[in-house]
This record gives C-alpha cells, structure tokens and sequence, in this order.
C-alpha cells in the first residue's frame, strides 16, 4: 500500500477549506490521508474542518491548535502526525485535479529521495469570479544542480500544492524553519536540492494555486516590511552555509550572488538602505555581475548607474509621475503600508 499524507496549515481559511478538502477527497489513488492543521482560526474555518472529519473519519484528520504559531509549524506537526510514505503540502485555499497524486506518485515511487513536480496554473481573481491563468515559471529541471541555480535565481519555481515528497527527501531538511517569515517554501525546497533530493517531473495532474490580491493579503505581511526582507535574506545565508560545508560555494557563487542582488533590489525599492547594500555587497563578493532589473531599460541603467543610483533616479521620477506599471504599483503598496502604521 503506497499512502499519501496531505498536510494542510488552516487559518482563517472559511471560504476556501471546503473546496481543497473536496478536491483531496476527490484523488483517484486509493490511499490518501489528510491532515488538516487548523491554526487557531477564528472564522468558521475549524467548524468546516471538524465537519469533514466526522464524515470521513478514515481520510480526514483533524488538529485544531489553541494558538496561532503560523504555517510553518502547523506544517512540521501535520508532517510528524502524519502516516504516509509520501507528503503533499497543500495550502487551505488551493486545489489539486483528481490525478493529480497518483500522477505524482507513479513519477517518484522508485526514485529514492525523490520530489516530484507536477503541472500547475494559477487561480486569479477578476470581477468576483476565479479564473485560470498560465503559470509564470517552469517547473523544475530533473537535475538537482540545475533546479537548485534556478530556484535560487528566480527562474524556477514551483508552488508546494504542485509538489509530492518522498518521505525520505523530506526528512533530509529536518522539516520547515519556523523561524521565517518569507520564502519558507523555498527554503525547504533549496535545501532539499542542495542536501540529496532528486527533482522528477510528473506525467499528468494539475494543481491550481490561488493569488489573491491585497483585498486579502494585508500589504502588512508583504516584502515591504524589513522582517520579511531579512526573511529571504536568511534564506539565502543557510544555503550559503550548506553549500560552503559541500566545499561547493565557489561553483554556486554566482547563483547565490544574484540572488543578493535580487534582495537589495527590493531593499533600496523598500527603503531598507543599508539592508540593501549589504545583501549588494554579499552578492558582488560572490561573483555576481548581472544587472537586476525587471525591465532591459532599468538593466541598463545599472550598469551605467548602479543598483542604488539607478534606484534613486527612478524614485525620482515616480514622484514626478514617470513610472512603469510595475513601479506604480509598488508604490501603491508604499503608500498603503505607510497608512496601517
């Protein structure tokens, strides 16, 4: 019997847990467990949750916690109470096709410290309705080297309601750091990469990963804040560390360094100056020589300027009301920010 153990931290999630319990319930492969975490919600989500444990009590567990530690740690307790010989971490308010695990596991079964990727779209919402929309990265390269560059340059990514762990891969992270407040999937999955487990792609299934705007997400929990921000840049300084241990970091430097200099970007646009030039700093001596920018134009003017000049220009003319769209929305998200203080 090959079971799988699909974990799922709840907070607050009542619009939605309906609907990714019914898709788990919905699988196709024979012996799949949910465990569903609820983080001491204070909606009707733990009533959802109980309900669905009643009536299916032999696919449907339920924990409810007296106190919210955040999604990190309902996570790590699902996983430790959970039976399975496979892991899904799936989101309370994403869902998975009925193929989707059996997709998944018939691609990692006999790939000792596997981790299979399957195809993924995202779920927008416009004028009140969900809508299907492509997914904005490809999914992993089946070689651990390559898919690790990627994650860490931005160019690759998954999200975890995509994503099937052999237990054993799993347990070669010592599960998800608690500690962070941003980017902790991709801190679980980097370090994975980097510590032995091997990316495979899956055939079939489908998981729709849901975007909500700042109508839900509160601008509070966003990268803006300096907390996030040195978040992801903890991140990036634990994979350098694993990988210096491996005697490997010279060969992932500029991998590593760009992936500084994509948090300085975001620094000098948050106005954590010397946050900024200190992840610059950390990716220059690493060996990273590319422009960051989302746009050819602001990519050359870093070369021409610098990360930090050519941020200050462009601060300049967004004042004046000379913006991308991108820009206009950052600082949409500045200025709403600044008002919950």
């Amino acid at each position: 019997m090959t079971r799988v153990s699909v974990v799922t931290p709840c907070h607050n999630a009542e619009p939605f847990i309906a609907e990714t319990i019914e898709s788990v319930l919905a699988q196709s492969h024979p012996h799949v467990e949910h465990v569903v975490v609820d983080d001491a919600s204070r909606d009707g989500s733990w009533e959802i949750v109980r309900g669905y444990a009643e009536r299916f009590p032999d696919r449907v567990r339920a924990i409810r916690l007296d106190e919210n530690r955040g999604g990190c740690h309902a996570r790590n307790l699902g996983a430790r109470e959970a039976r399975g010989e496979f892991l899904m971490f799936l989101d309370a308010d994403d869902v998975i096709s009925p193929e989707t695990l059996a997709a998944l596991v018939d691609a990692v079964r006999d790939q000792p410290r596997g981790v299979a990727f399957c195809p993924w779209l995202r779920l927008r919402s416009r004028n009140g309705q969900w809508e299907r929309a492509p997914a904005d990265a490809p999914l992993p390269e089946p070689d651990a080297d390559t898919a690790l560059r990627g994650w860490v340059e931005g160019t690759a990514w998954t999200p975890p309601c995509a994503v099937l762990w052999r237990r054993d891969a799993y347990e070669l992270t010592g599960g998800w750091d608690e500690t962070l407040t941003l980017n902790d999937d991709g801190d679980l999955m980097q370090r994975a990469l980097a510590l032995g487990a091997r990316p495979v792609r899956a055939a079939g299934g489908e998981a729709l990963y849901r975007w909500h705007d700042s109508s839900r997400v509160s601008v509070s929990q966003s990268f803006l804040e300096e907390r996030k921000l040195r978040s992801q840049v903890r991140v990036l300084d634990k994979l350098a560390e694993i990988l210096e241990g491996q005697n490997r970091l010279a060969e992932f430097g500029p991998s590593l360094g760009l992936g500084y200099q994509r948090a300085a970007l975001l620094g000098f646009q948050s106005g954590h100056r010397d946050l900024a030039r200190e992840c610059q700093a950390r990716g220059e001596s690493l060996g990273s020589r590319r422009a960051v920018s989302p746009t050819p134009a602001g990519r050359l003017i870093v070369r021409i300027l610098g990360l930090e000049r050519k941020e200050m220009l462009v601060q300049s003319l967004a004042r004046l009301g000379i913006m991308s769209p991108q820009r206009r929305r950052l600082l949409q998200m500045q200025r709403t920010l600044e008002g919950q203080r």
